[in-house]
């Protein structure tokens, strides 16, 4: 009996001190929370950082759009239309200014609405301006108040060009050819985009 009561004495010495050395001490939880207040630190930065990039992604995307949209349109002209000559001067527009000669405005502004889908573009006429709305549902109306699309998630690009007239090109200048040169601007995000073609 004696012998039973040693041997449960001891279990029950065993188990206490088990129960002492069971769990994690309060240093050892700090340290774990410290570690893991890091960790989380440092996915939470990570995560906005890439957000970031993707927003400005997404306006380089859109003005690279732009850009070519507005080389196109650009192109289309021939070469004695008065949108694209140069009247006998080196060169017409500015890409750091907003320019005019001869009766043609080398600038305009493109507006786009995150939440009505609306594009608008406006441009500047011998009157004031003028803009062209474009609906998502495909209607395009002419506005000539142009007021920039209202809503919160509206982003404004301003397009300005240069058309030179025979260019140099890799110190080859290239006569009876001209290069156009369209540069969009997103200003309140600093994104700026530029492209060139040279055609005859």
């Amino acid at each position: 009996m004696e012998t039973s009561q040693c041997h449960v004495a001891t279990v029950r010495r065993r188990a206490s001190k088990r129960s002492l050395r069971a769990g994690f001490s309060i240093l050892e939880v700090l340290v774990a929370i410290t570690v893991l207040a890091i960790g989380l630190s440092a996915m939470a930065a990570l995560v906005a950082q890439s957000l970031v990039g993707t927003e400005r992604a997404r306006y380089m995307a859109l003005a690279t759009t732009l850009t070519s949209e507005k080389l196109e349109d650009l192109n289309r002209w021939p070469s004695s239309a008065s949108q694209v000559s140069t009247f006998g001067n080196a060169s017409v527009g500015s890409l750091s200014s907003d320019s005019a000669s001869n009766g043609n405005y080398y600038y305009d502004d493109v507006d786009l609405s995150n939440t009505n889908g609306e594009v608008s573009e406006t441009i500047a006429t011998s009157s004031g301006y003028s803009s062209v709305d474009h609906y998502a549902t495909g209607i395009v109306i002419p506005n000539n108040n142009a007021a920039a699309p209202s809503g919160s998630g509206t982003m404004a690009f301003h397009r300005r060009w240069i058309i030179e007239s025979n260019p140099v090109v890799g110190s080859v200048t290239l006569t009876g050819s001209r290069r156009i040169t369209v540069l969009v601007a997103m200003s309140n995000q600093n994104v700026t985009f530029q492209m060139s073609v040279v055609r005859p």
